[in-house]
C-alpha cells in the first residue's frame, strides 16, 4: 500500500514519499501516476552533505527506473527526516513540539541513531539496530564472521575476519580524548579513503544463495535527528504552516 501523509497537495511531500516506496518495477504505473515535473525542482535540506545524492532529484524522470528510488542508507534516512518536519509544519507544531514528540516517544530510535553509523556513500557500515540484523559488519570480528579485507589509501592490505571495533575506537577506551573526539563518538582507527570489502551470502534473491561483496569507504561518521530536524525546520521555513 502507497500511503502520503495527511499535506497530500504538497510537492515536496509527495516527491520523498514517492522516491521512498517506488522501489521496483512494480511501481511504475503509481510513480507515473504522482510523477510532477516539480519533482525536477526539489533539494535536500543539507545542499552540502557529501553523504547525499545531490544531483538525485534534476535527475528523476516521468518514466520509471531504478534510479528513481532513494536506494542508500543516508539519504532514505534523511526524507524521513524531511517529512517529519514538513508534516509537523503543516500541522501547525512547532520546532520544540517536534523535538519533545521525539525525545518522549522515541528511545529506542535515539539509542539506535546514537550508535549507527555510514560511510562516505551513505551506507550503514554498523549499527546496533535490532530492524537491521545482517547489515554492516558485526560489532567483533570472529571466526563465524564474513572474511573482509581492509584496503587503505597506501595501498596496505589485510584481510581476516573483521568487525566494526577494528575500523572504529570509541571513547574511554583511549586516553586524552579530545572535545572533538567525543563529540564524533570516538575515532578511526583507518585513514579516510580506506576500502573495507566483506563477502557474504545473499540468499535475498531468485535463483538461490550467492556471495556478494559489499564496500564501505572511510571516513564514518554518525547522524543526529535532532540536528537534522532543526536543518530542516529553518530550510523549509514553514512553508506549510
Amino acid at each position: 500500500m502507497f500511503v502520503l501523509p495527511s499535506a497530500q497537495t504538497d510537492i515536496t511531500i509527495i516527491s520523498r514519499t514517492a522516491t521512498l516506496n517506488c522501489l521496483t518495477t512494480h511501481y511504475a504505473p503509481l510513480w507515473e501516476e504522482v510523477y510532477d515535473l516539480a519533482f525536477a525542482d526539489q533539494e535536500w535540506s543539507q545542499p552540502t552533505n557529501p553523504r547525499l545524492p545531490q544531483d538525485f532529484w534534476q535527475k528523476l524522470t516521468s518514466t520509471w527506473t531504478r534510479d528513481c528510488a532513494l536506494r542508500t542508507d543516508y539519504a532514505r534516512r534523511l526524507a524521513l527526516v524531511e517529512i517529519d518536519v514538513l508534516v509537523a509544519q503543516a500541522l501547525g507544531l512547532t520546532l520544540d513540539e517536534l523535538l519533545l514528540i521525539y525525545r518522549v516517544q522515541f528511545p529506542v530510535m535515539q539509542q539506535y541513531e546514537r550508535d549507527t553509523w555510514y560511510d562516505r556513500q551513505g551506507r550503514i557500515v554498523f549499527t546496533v539496530s535490532k530492524g537491521l540484523v545482517g547489515v554492516g559488519l558485526p560489532r567483533k570480528g570472529g571466526r563465524g564472521t564474513p572474511r573482509t579485507r581492509i584496503r587503505t589509501p597506501d595501498g596496505q592490505t589485510r584481510e581476516g575476519n573483521f568487525g566494526w571495533e577494528d575500523l572504529w575506537t570509541y571513547p574511554g577506551t583511549a586516553t586524552g580524548d579530545s572535545e572533538e573526539t567525543l563529540k564524533r563518538g570516538g575515532s578511526p582507527k583507518v585513514p579516510d579513503g580506506t576500502v573495507v570489502s566483506q563477502w557474504v551470502t545473499d540468499d535475498t534473491l531468485p535463483g538461490g544463495p550467492r556471495t556478494v561483496e559489499r564496500r564501505y569507504i572511510a571516513p564514518f561518521a554518525r547522524a543526529n535527528r535532532e540536528v537534522d530536524y532543526r536543518i530542516a525546520w529553518d530550510f523549509f521555513g514553514g512553508r506549510l504552516g
